[in-house]
């Protein structure tokens, strides 16, 4: 139950707090953009498109079965070029705000989304079942993921404000890339990882190209690029 509880904590948790807090910050405009950009690009647009191949689609299915590596790079390039692709839009045409706050406050937005449809809701449902104690330590480990999931959305944010600001879709590109290559290891990572240490090896390697993605993006601040 502990595991169930702690990922509430941060995929449910944090976002609604966030979400109070954005109000109190004045920079709620920024964080609903970042969830909006979430909920089109994968809820509304991407996911969908995946799941009609999946369900229709033979050459879809062959693609996968026969070329898994490059399937996972294709399947991850493609969140990355909606994903990015709609941050670039919500900020672009609808955030007047464009400080590195309000890239902060979009990122939040976007990544607390995402752990509330995918982490928070599960959580949720599996809470007062009596099998929910056999699922504590997967999602004890979703919780952590959604940590860092949550930190890389905010550096990807601020490389993408960045490019915004100084009109250069290079750093929307470098955010595609990124964002595409951590979706790939998803995928590709479990093809080369015994079963015993996968998990670990595959949340290591999200939390270190989160860590440096963010770290990056306090770079950016410090430099005054995006104030």
């Amino acid at each position: 139950m502990a595991g169930i509880i702690f990922a509430l904590t941060i995929s449910m948790g944090i976002p609604l707090m966030s979400l109070v807090y954005s109000f109190y910050k004045k920079r709620y405009i920024p964080f609903v953009l970042g969830v909006l950009a979430f909920v089109v690009s994968q809820v509304l647009i991407r996911i969908p498109i995946l799941q009609y191949l999946g369900e229709h689609s033979t050459a879809y299915l062959m693609f996968n079965a026969t070329q898994p590596v490059l399937f996972a790079i294709v399947i991850g390039l493609s969140a990355g070029i909606v994903e990015e692709l709609a941050r670039f839009i919500a900020m672009y045409f609808f955030m007047r705000q464009r400080d590195w706050q309000s890239g902060f406050w979009f990122g939040v937005g976007h990544g607390g989304i995402e752990a509330v449809l995918f982490v928070g809701i599960r959580a949720i449902n599996l809470l007062f079942l009596p099998t929910a104690i056999a699922y504590s330590t997967d999602f004890f480990i979703s919780g952590i993921e959604r940590f860092f999931a949550v930190l890389l959305h905010i550096g990807l944010s601020i490389i993408v404000l960045q490019g915004v600001v100084r009109k250069k879709f290079i750093y929307i590109f470098l955010a595609i890339i990124i964002h595409g290559i951590v979706d790939a290891l998803i995928g590709i990572i479990p093809l080369y990882v015994p079963q015993d240490s996968v998990l670990i090896v595959l949340e290591v390697t999200i939390a270190i190209i989160a860590l440096a993605v963010f770290n990056y993006s306090l770079w950016i601040k410090r430099r005054g690029e995006v104030l």
